[in-house]
């Protein structure tokens, strides 16, 4: 459990760095909207397979789990421009509103992530077991 948590934790900066730096240049070319929309997309590829692969080691990716993920990352891009218009509104500069989002929006990423998208399948155990 752990190790896993670890690894989410190492696979999440780079994915935040990725998925915030474009975020943070996208946000100086286009509206809120649109910059937090296409870094959720790259969140969306490069974070489903980070996650899937080398934190909860998926061995093969099911249409449930893409469909989940998917939810998730919707979801969390909704939260990501409203949070960013409600921190920039209140004053703060759009990029740290994004910034300042990052902790909450990664626990609740990984909270969702190992309980529904990639849970483990309890057939996958039994059929180990016979």
């Amino acid at each position: 459990m752990a190790g896993r948590k670890r690894r989410f934790l190492l696979f999440g900066v780079v994915n935040v760095l990725l998925t915030n730096g474009a975020l943070l240049l996208l946000l100086h070319l286009v509206t809120i909207g649109l910059a937090t929309f296409l870094s959720q997309l790259l969140n969306l590829v490069l974070g489903y397979w980070l996650y899937g692969k080398r934190v909860f080691r998926v061995e093969r990716f099911a249409l449930r789990s893409a469909g989940a993920y998917g939810g998730l990352a919707a979801s969390l891009w909704l939260l990501n421009w409203l949070g960013i218009r409600l921190l920039s509104g209140a004053g703060l500069p759009r990029g740290w509103a994004a910034l300042a989002l990052v902790p909450l929006l990664a626990a609740l990423s990984y909270g969702v992530q190992k309980t529904l998208v990639f849970r483990p399948d309890p057939a996958a155990g039994l059929r180990q077991r016979l």
